[in-house]
């Protein structure tokens, strides 16, 4: 049994394509397991959700792409319209403090929320299933347990080999990586349905560091820190809507590029496991078809049912994961 440790919050990293239900899992597994007592004396869990969205950088530095037909779009999908090393510190500091740092503001929860599917009679079970267990295990026991931080996005994760890998930091600050496997046909169309995303607005002045201005130059550990005890003082939203054919000309490409390294393609062959850019993303995309296969022996836990289990089968199974994790976590 391992020893409990002294970080006062536990990262769960909730990732996969687009549309693929990572923000409705966060939704219910908060509800799940926030307040829940761990103790009669009224010892309550604390949770939050960290969104990867909210720390995308302000709107007139995300990068542009040229598509097939050679139109030139902004590329939201990619790693440069991510502020990775701000995510990587502010994973830090709940690691650390167990709280959000005050300077993070979701402009995330301003999106539409979709139904999830999800009985509030199963919420209501599973949510007594966990108290239960804890309150079992930390009996008569001086613990105090960690917080919950559900991290939820579309870019978490590192192949294992490769130290230098721009999301390392990310990864690395993630206890356990659970990841959703979504159907091409069920990305493209949930996200077409949807009416689009508030986005953070324009930079300030001076502008927020960047790739062009000498910033994080892409690998995703320089840059300068950001006060994350200081307010957020970033401007107005502004409402980002996908131009026609965005999910096929850059959505889909980069998922799958993104992630060549966990994805099988149909045939069963691993030659692109590395994720190495060998194979040109076109053709990347043809191998990897629907992109509902995905490999378990590199530290990710995966949904059961590639992609059409139902929310209902993948909130029990993650419940459980996590339900066993935070309790080897905290030693008993």
């Amino acid at each position: 049994m391992s020893k409990p440790v002294r970080e006062k919050a536990v990262v769960i990293g909730i990732s996969g394509p687009s549309s693929s239900g990572k923000t409705t899992l966060a939704r219910l597994l908060q509800r799940i397991f926030c307040g829940v007592n761990l103790k009669p004396e009224d010892s309550r869990l604390n949770t939050f959700i960290i969104h990867e969205d909210d720390f995308y950088f302000p709107d007139d530095k995300i990068p542009y792409t040229t598509t097939a037909s050679g139109e030139k779009i902004q590329d939201w999908d990619t790693a440069s319209a991510i502020d990775i090393p701000f995510l990587a510190q502010a994973l830090h500091y709940v690691r650390e403090n167990g709280t959000l740092p005050p300077r993070l503001r979701s402009k995330e929860d301003q999106n539409d929320a979709t139904d999830s599917g999800v009985s509030d009679e199963l919420v209501q079970e599973l949510r007594g299933v966990v108290g239960s267990r804890l309150r079992s295990k930390v009996a008569g026991k001086d613990i105090e347990g960690p917080t919950i931080a559900f991290l939820e996005g579309f870019l978490l994760f590192a192949p294992p080999e490769q130290e230098q890998h721009v999301l390392r930091s990310v990864h690395d600050a993630i206890h356990l990586p659970l990841f959703l496997p979504a159907a091409y046909e069920v990305v493209k169309a949930r996200r077409e349905g949807r009416s689009g995303y508030v986005t953070v607005g324009p930079a300030l002045e001076p502008p927020v560091r960047s790739s062009e201005d000498g910033g994080d130059g892409g690998d995703g550990k320089a840059g300068t820190d950001i006060d994350l005890e200081a307010e957020d003082d970033r401007p107005p939203q502004n409402f980002w809507v996908d131009p026609p054919g965005y999910v096929d000309d850059v959505v889909w490409p980069r998922y799958v590029t993104d992630h060549a390294w966990l994805l099988i393609a149909e045939d069963g062959d691993e030659d692109q496991k590395d994720g190495s850019q060998a194979l040109a993303e076109a053709e990347l995309v043809r191998r990897i078809g629907d992109g509902t296969r995905a490999r378990t022996d590199v530290g990710v836990e995966v949904a059961p049912g590639c992609g059409s289990a139902g929310m209902n089968v993948v909130l029990r199974w993650a419940v459980e994961l996590i339900l066993g994790y935070y309790l080897n976590r905290m030693g008993v």
